[in-house]
């Protein structure tokens, strides 16, 4: 019998994918981003019965099989600093909402992890190639979209290019996480339609990364290519010529449809591939430093506790820059803590060194596992390091694909990994019900932080971008798209 986990495995997929396609407002006349907010704390919510159902009818085993208590230690001691920033920061509402944003992410990510390591790789082959149906629908609406401008005849906006997204830039926080991905679905896909269809997908969506030109994206893949390089060398060729060509290609097609038919028709090219290196010029640190600035001030006079999850969007507000800092880093340490951020570290540090230790349990003809761990290097690697110049973690359709990475990476790593002693398997009854309570409490504080702005979106919207106080005020998504409060 199919397992409901395993719906709610292809939902995050499906939520994660069309959350940008959505053609009309799911509340009030609200544009891409709230609706992709609203995607997202739907499949919250949704999640968080079917971990709680988990947890208590299935004793806990397969719970504590995905348990490792280092790492657990250090989330819960994580959670727990920021539960105490939330109840002591200026809005306790709006701390408690993303709060529980962070927790319901990681139940998500649990559960799609209990359930690849109960259904096995096939689970997985199954998620990337709903991945791929996912970049292969948006490639088609960015067709349709190339061919009107075409017909058109005349010189677009570059942001015409990026549908379904506020700000192109968040199109290039979901490529950090996808392109990988989709990496992973060429080296997995058997020979035939699978591999051609797997090629082609991956070929345009890096043509579609060259459109916007992201450059953190950019430094994040080389990163975690580079990374997976030192470590696996060889056991990994096909991975790097995966990537390698793929890019290669897009590039190629990018050239050819963006830049050569646009000269042809008397245009400019299209996208911002061409004006990176002016861009990289003239403004080097992309209006960063003054937001990293802020969030060291705001680090500083809350070392301890910091000023609250969501809290930038309160005491950043008057840069008119953005309501985070682009810097997962400086955003942690400011908003829950510097002993938050410590405890964080240590969880990826001890998560990457149990990755990276499975590679002891691959034989040495077992390729597709081998590439397999070189795609969550890659990613992994690839998220730490685009996040620190962007806002990855912070946008909906970005953090659920996140979420889905840890879940399928975790769950590999569990299969992988040599099962414990079975009669240590159960967690504690008190663990069970201290779960349970906190899976109830996040879906609470989502309603509270939720209402009363997404009874009016518009309404809030516009009061949130302060115009009696600022000159031009622009919109900088957080939770929805006015971001400061």
């Amino acid at each position: 019998m199919t397992s409901p986990r395993f719906f709610i495995s292809i939902l995050v997929v499906v939520g994660a994918a069309v959350g940008p396609l959505s053609p009309f407002s799911l509340v009030n006349s609200v544009g891409f981003h709230d609706n992709q907010r609203i995607i997202e704390i739907s499949c919250l919510v949704l999640t968080a019965p079917f971990c709680a159902t988990f947890l208590i009818l299935s004793g806990g085993e397969g719970a504590r099989q995905m348990y490792d208590r280092q790492i657990a230690f250090f989330l819960i001691l994580f959670f727990l600093l920021g539960l105490a920033s939330s109840v002591s920061a200026y809005s306790s509402r709006h701390a408690l909402f993303e709060w529980a944003i962070f927790l319901l992410l990681l139940a998500m990510s649990g559960l799609i992890a209990s359930e690849i390591r109960a259904r096995g790789q096939a689970l997985l082959d199954k998620i990337l190639l709903y991945c791929g149906l996912g970049a292969a629908v948006y490639i088609l609406i960015e067709a349709v979209i190339y061919v009107a401008v075409i017909h058109a005849g005349r010189q677009p906006s570059n942001s015409v290019f990026i549908y379904g997204f506020d700000n192109y830039r968040f199109l290039n926080h979901v490529q950090t996480v996808t392109l990988p991905l989709l990496g992973l679905l060429i080296c997995r896909s058997k020979n035939g339609k699978q591999k051609l269809f797997a090629w082609t997908v991956t070929s345009a969506w890096w043509a579609l990364f060259f459109v916007s030109a992201g450059r953190g994206t950019l430094f994040g893949l080389m990163a975690g290519l580079c990374a997976t390089w030192f470590y696996l060398r060889s056991d990994a060729k096909p991975w790097y010529r995966a990537m390698l060509w793929s890019g290669l290609i897009g590039l190629g097609v990018h050239l050819l449809f963006y830049i050569l038919v646009p000269l042809s028709l008397g245009l400019q090219p299209f996208g911002f591939l061409f004006s990176v290196v002016g861009r990289t010029i003239e403004n080097p640190d992309s209006s960063r430093w003054p937001l990293w600035v802020r969030a060291w001030e705001i680090m500083f006079a809350h070392p301890w506790l910091g000023a609250g999850p969501l809290h930038f969007a309160h005491f950043g507000r008057d840069l008119q820059i953005g309501a985070h800092p682009h810097n997962w880093v400086l955003q942690i340490a400011s908003e829950w803590g510097i002993p938050a951020l410590l405890c964080l570290v240590a969880s990826i540090a001890l998560g990457f060194k149990k990755l990276l230790a499975t590679r002891q349990y691959l034989a040495p003809a077992d390729v597709k596992n081998h590439l397999t761990l070189a795609a969550w290097l890659t990613t992994g690697v690839a998220i730490l390091v685009d996040g620190l110049v962007s806002g990855l973690i912070v946008m909906p359709t970005s953090q659920l694909w996140i979420a889905l990475y840890i879940g399928c990476a975790w769950g590999w790593v569990v299969s992988i990994t040599p099962a414990k002693n079975q009669a240590s398997l159960r967690l504690p009854l008190a663990a069970r019900i201290c779960g349970v309570f906190g899976l109830l409490a996040a879906v609470y504080f989502l309603a509270h932080g939720l209402w009363p702005e997404i009874h009016n979106l518009p309404m809030y919207e516009e009061q949130s971008l302060q115009k009696n106080l600022y000159v031009n005020p622009a919109y900088r998504p957080r939770i929805w798209l006015g971001g400061y409060f």
